[in-house]
Formats: C-alpha cells, sequence, structure tokens
C-alpha cells in the first residue's frame, strides 16, 4: 500500500509545476486575482481562481478560444463558477495545450449579464 502511495505521488510530482497567471480587470469591475493551472495528469488540468471579487458573488467562468481582446463567445471549456472569489474546476486538456497561446480565462460579471466581462488573461 505504501509503495502504491509513493508511486501515486511521483507520478503526480513529475506531472510539472503550476502556472499562476495574473488576470487584468475588463470594464471597470475592479475584479482582480490570479488564475492557476497545475497539471493532474496528461490530459487532465487543474484550473484555480482566486480573485477579490469586487462586489460580484457568482461569477460564470470560462476558457475562451481566442485571446482577451478577441474572444470566439462560446466556450471552449467551462469552469465552476467562481462563487465569494474562489474557483476550482478539472479541464480534459494537457497544461501544454492550454498554454499554447490560443486560448483565454474569461469571466463574466453573472449569469444574467454573460455579455459583461470582469477579467481576463490570456493562457500563454
Amino acid at each position: 500500500m505504501l509503495a502504491l502511495l509513493l508511486a501515486t505521488a511521483a507520478c503526480r510530482g513529475a506531472a510539472g509545476e503550476p502556472v499562476e497567471l495574473q488576470l487584468r480587470p475588463l470594464n471597470d469591475s475592479g475584479v482582480s486575482g490570479t488564475v492557476t493551472l497545475t497539471p493532474v495528469e496528461a490530459d487532465l488540468t487543474r484550473v484555480v481562481v482566486s480573485v477579490d471579487p469586487s462586489g460580484h458573488p457568482n461569477m460564470p467562468a470560462h476558457i475562451h478560444p481566442g485571446t482577451c481582446l478577441d474572444l470566439v463567445p462560446q466556450p471552449r471549456y467551462p469552469l465552476t463558477n467562481v462563487q465569494d472569489g474562489s474557483s476550482t474546476t478539472e479541464v480534459p486538456a494537457s497544461l501544454s495545450e492550454l498554454m499554447a497561446g490560443d486560448v483565454a480565462v474569461n469571466l463574466h460579471a453573472s449569469n444574467t449579464e454573460m455579455d459583461v466581462y470582469t477579467a481576463c488573461v490570456d493562457l500563454r
């Protein structure tokens, strides 16, 4: 049993180091914070959003194709809503795939204000 636990821990450690990126506030939202991407398995990455919500208690979040300046409206990966400043989601993509430069993490003001973006960061 101990050998199995050690082997599992070694595999996770070999998966790679987390990448932390700073979100940029959009539309005078005041929302600021970080997105941390941590490889879990070869094709699975944990995405943790941690923000000062600045009056936005429940923000939908997604990984969208494109960049913060030119987002494709249809998300590639949905993320768990950022509630009271935090969200954790595991997405079915490798860290290298997510960091290839063709996607961005985007936060929306609320479920009823999906067209109002509060924060964004390009994954690069």
